[in-house]
């Protein structure tokens, strides 16, 4: 878990380095999927109520049940609602133990000997509108970019999303990623409403330039999308500044950051020429992890 110091310090830009992600509950500000969010560190506590920035810890074995129904019961990202703990985890395919189909994807039976069935775990949205959750299935071959027609044509860790390619989970966080994707959110395929994070390549693979409209293809914005301020073109969608964006993708010219369900749009902006973007009372704050170029920042 980030402490209250550490986060303020990332939120002001003034560390050369943020220790981020690499654990089970995510920590990044990356950890859901999208774009990045800077929260006011003056506003901190009425925005995001200091650590609460931070999802909770898995409660541990020796955990008082108070505790544990207390505790958030996911790990990572809200949209993948799973805990290795107590489901299977999209992202890791060692989870299958929690999974019990027979290969054609029915119940399992304790003495059908099917315990050796390739399983994926993907998260699906019931028939009765509750809230998505991970479920077991039976697993594919398709990895980053092969084609699919659904779930099951991708190999286990891999969902079928968008016009129908499979793309890796990032439940997790980019640490779930290669160096050249980013944890996206993307709706599943055959189309649905329900949406999911999964890595996607950075486009174009060099990146683009922030604020230049030129950069990226109609119906595109660039954004930054990776902890050490790489960009990319990411969908433009419709949340404003300051709306959630753990299940939105932010509105042109606006970055995401923040992590799991915290996540927020802020305004992108020039350091030379804040009161381009920025309201008479903010500055265009830059610098690094995010942003290595001395020209961009956020409206604080």
């Amino acid at each position: 878990m980030i402490s209250r110091s550490t986060l303020f310090f990332f939120l002001a830009f003034a560390a050369p380095a943020v220790l981020l992600g690499g654990c089970s509950i995510a920590t990044s500000p990356f950890s859901s999927g999208g774009t990045p969010t800077v929260i006011n560190a003056s506003d901190a506590a009425t925005v995001d109520g200091g650590d609460a920035n931070t999802p909770p810890e898995t409660p541990s074995a020796g955990s008082s049940g108070a505790d544990a129904a207390a505790a958030t019961p996911y790990e990572g990202s809200p949209l993948c609602n799973a805990s290795r703990s107590t489901t299977c985890y999209p992202d890791d395919p060692t989870t299958s133990q929690f999974c019990k189909l027979s290969p054609d994807g029915g119940p399992y039976s304790a003495t059908s000997g099917y315990d050796d069935a390739v399983l994926a775990c993907h998260v699906q949205s019931p028939a009765s509108g509750a809230p998505a959750q991970p479920i077991c299935t039976s697993a594919g071959v398709g990895t980053s970019g092969s084609a699919c027609l659904d779930a099951t044509d991708c190999a286990a860790g891999f969902e079928c999303v968008g016009s129908g390619t499979c793309q890796h989970y990032c439940c997790r966080g980019e640490d779930a990623c290669d160096t050249n994707q980013f944890c996206d959110i993307q709706p599943t395929a055959p189309p649905s409403q329900t949406k999911v994070p999964v890595c996607m390549p950075v486009r174009p693979p060099t990146g683009c330039q922030l604020l230049n409209p030129t950069s990226c293809s109609v119906g595109q914005t660039c954004a930054v999308v990776r902890v050490n301020g790489a960009t990319s073109c990411v969908a433009i969608g419709n949340a404003s500044v300051g709306d959630p964006c753990y299940e939105e993708h932010c509105g042109r010219g606006l970055v995401c950051l923040g992590s799991s369900d915290q996540r927020r749009c802020y305004q992108l902006c020039e350091t030379a020429a804040p009161a381009d973007r920025c309201t008479a009372k903010q500055t265009c704050k830059g610098g690094l992890p995010l942003f290595p170029s001395p020209e961009f920042g956020v409206c604080q």
